[in-house]
């Protein structure tokens, strides 16, 4: 037994100037069984543009004539008199031209008096209704993805934290897509790991309690899966089984191949492969989100660490300039005391401690200003060996060191002596981690980094490395220490037992060569270091053989003043005790002494004395816009056979010294008032 269709019911609209014509095609239509037409009939142009303008017919028949005006006009004026429904023109006129137009204006279709039946102009009808039942429904569905992506873009733009910015773009998803949770996990390259920061649907009270493992979303493909309980990605199997989840949509934010973060959808039905589009038209602008917070943290770790650098760097030298004044008055005041007595010891005591000093201001002024590498091809495992010793000197007798050459091919690109810094630091940083003993191991091996991997660190990226493992045995480290471990001060020592600069340098001496650290650690399991460093294909060359010259000596009595002196010193410095202290020095030295406190002063000297100076010892930092590289260019303008020694409070090589080929000394302050007279005579060649 067959079921009988039910008949649709239609009501009709027809606009014919003529009434005969009206009468025939309404007996056509009234033989169509499947549907029933309920006609109304208008004869003039102007009552059918009202009847249009009103909505209330499912469709329209026009003839093309219509008194003086044709359906062309009609076509033309209804959609500006707000008329939505299909109008198809029925007419006598057979004339291609025609029919193009009235296709052009906006007909549904073009049917010819006479030729048509009631069974074909049925069939126009219905097809002209089905195609705009899609067009509708392809509008509201365009409307309705405007409006998520309005709210998605609302929230992102908005201000608050990040769990407050993605809150709205969450219940945006469970709102407008057929879901019943949404979720966005936030990327922690610190820890490696996927956090759950927005959440939103008929679940999120209840959200699946294991977080998904950031390594299988690291390729940033997003992926429909359906049945959901056969993706392994979605690891918490109990939870799908118990809310009947039968798909879900995994969506990685990227951003130059890096993890950022992750959406995931859950649904009780089969998702269509158009939510998955949907999606996509608002994970661009989170993941661009994510990616600008990512930058914006960057930019401020760069900003504070340039102003702790600058904050330290003038610490730091005006720290030494005062351990040099110290240092000058206790070296003045050891011959004047006799050996073992109380005030003796004290007086060692206290040299002891500002040479101590003098080393942390010198570790404060590498941090604040690290010195341009001297970038050379170096053969990794060869460095290790050689700073075996100097390793095993810095650590406790109870710690074990061993060391682990694997590195088939170690040659990178790297700066010797900074190198040399990172390794003791990170071995020192090991031995304080073991204050009862342990094992330290130091190895290399080489490591191919390929995008998976590269995807979860930002420092990261793919190629092939030198890996540089340093791994103890020591107390290890929770996740809140190891989140600060490369900030400058942090320490978890004690007062007096670390200064938080040792991990902050490395940090930056590494970062310099191109390379990263990662840190596994856990608590009282100890701590592992990785540094991967380039590896480089050039050759390494070795150094010249040194070569030895006499130094003429010959000149030193020239070198002396009609007055018997040993030659005559112009000191530039600005700090009054220490011009003081150097004056004195040289002085007992038999030299003849002239200062000045800026580069200024110190030209006018120059010129009182016609230039008669044999050496010109000064500060490179000094007041009144005149540098003492500056200043020394200007002399030795003046009088070539001018010896110049430069002095400072930071290391040779975090300073330019160059004075254009032209030969001079470098005294790092703070240096015993012994070494000065000294100096001068290597100068002068005495």
């Amino acid at each position: 037994m067959h079921s009988v269709a039910p008949v649709q019911t239609l009501r009709l609209l027809m606009i014919e100037d003529d009434r005969e014509d009206h009468l025939l095609t309404k007996e056509m239509l009234a033989e169509v069984q499947s549907t029933q037409y309920e006609c109304d009939w208008v004869g003039t142009f102007e009552a059918g543009l009202e009847q249009l303008g009103r909505n209330e017919h499912d469709a329209c028949l026009v003839d093309y004539r219509i008194g003086g005006q044709t359906g062309i006009d009609l076509l033309n004026m209804a959609r500006s008199h707000g008329c939505g429904i299909p109008i198809l023109l029925l007419t006598g006129q057979r004339d291609e031209a025609v029919e193009r137009e009235a296709i052009r204006a906006g007909a549904a279709d073009y049917l010819i008096k006479g030729i048509a039946d009631g069974r074909s102009i049925d069939r126009a009808i219905r097809f002209s209704l089905e195609r705009r039942f899609q067009f509708m429904r392809a509008t509201e569905g365009e409307t309705r993805l405007a409006a998520f992506a309005a709210d998605v873009g609302r929230a992102l733009t908005g201000r608050g934290t990040v769990p407050e910015i993605l809150a709205p773009c969450v219940k945006a998803m469970a709102r407008y897509l057929t879901i019943q949770l949404a979720q966005i996990h936030v990327f922690d390259p610190k820890r490696g790991e996927l956090d759950l920061t927005a959440c939103a649907g008929l679940l999120s009270e209840t959200p699946p309690g294991i977080i998904p493992a950031a390594i299988d979303f690291i390729h940033g493909e997003p992926f429909l899966s359906c049945p959901a309980s056969e993706d392994h990605r979605l690891t918490d199997a109990d939870w799908l089984e118990k809310n009947h989840i039968v798909s879900a949509i995994t969506y990685p934010l990227m951003i130059d191949e890096h993890l950022l973060g992750l959406i995931t959808l859950y649904a009780q039905t089969a998702l269509p492969s158009l939510v998955m589009r949907e999606l996509d038209s608002v994970a661009s602008g989170i993941g661009s989100y994510l990616a600008r917070l990512a930058l914006e943290a960057q930019v401020r770790r760069t900003q504070q660490l340039d102003c702790v650098g600058k904050m330290a760097a003038g610490l730091a030298h005006e720290f030494k300039n005062n351990l040099m004044v110290i240092r000058a008055h206790v070296d003045l005041a050891l011959p004047e005391c006799p050996a073992g007595s109380p005030v003796c010891d004290r007086l060692h005591l206290i040299t002891r401690v500002t040479d101590s000093a003098n080393v942390l201001a010198q570790q404060l002024m590498l941090f604040a200003r690290p010195r341009a590498l001297q970038m050379k091809p170096l053969d990794l495992n060869k460095t290790l060996i050689t700073l075996g010793p100097m390793i095993q000197g810095a650590l406790d007798q109870r710690v074990t060191l061993n060391f682990y050459c694997k590195a088939d091919h170690s040659v990178i690109e790297g700066d010797a002596g900074m190198l040399q810094q990172v390794i003791i630091n990170l071995a020192v940083n090991a031995r304080d981690a073991m204050p009862d003993g342990g094992n330290l191991s130091i190895t290399t091996r080489n490591v191919e980094v390929d995008n998976t991997q590269a995807a979860t660190n930002p420092d990261a990226v793919a190629g092939q490395f030198a890996c540089l493992e340093v791994s103890d045995t020591g107390l290890g480290m929770g996740p809140e220490t190891l989140a600060r471990m490369f900030e400058p001060f942090f320490t978890t020592k004690p007062p007096g037992k670390g200064n938080g600069l040792g991990l902050a340098t490395v940090f930056n001496i590494i970062r310099e060569h191109r390379g990263w650290i990662e840190i596994k650690s856990k608590v009282g399991e100890g701590t592992t270091f990785r540094i991967y460093l380039p590896e480089s294909q050039k050759s390494i060359h070795a150094p010249p053989a040194a070569t030895v010259q006499a130094t003429p000596r010959t000149q030193a009595k020239e070198r002396r003043t009609q007055s018997g002196t040993a030659g005559s010193v112009l000191i530039v410095e600005d700090e009054p005790v220490l011009r003081e202290m150097a004056v004195q020095t040289l002085r007992r030295a038999n030299y003849d002494v002239v200062s000045a406190g800026s580069g200024l002063e110190a030209v006018k000297c120059w010129e009182e004395r016609c230039g008669n100076f044999d050496v010109l010892l000064t500060d490179l930092s000094m007041p009144e816009g005149m540098t003492g590289m500056q200043l020394a260019s200007q002399l030795l303008d003046s009088n070539p056979r001018l010896k110049v020694i430069l002095t400072s409070g930071y290391a040779q090589e975090l300073v330019d010294s160059d004075l254009g080929g032209r030969e001079s000394m470098y005294l790092q302050k703070p240096y015993p008032p012994g070494l000065l007279p000294e100096t001068v005579g290597k100068c002068l060649g005495i």
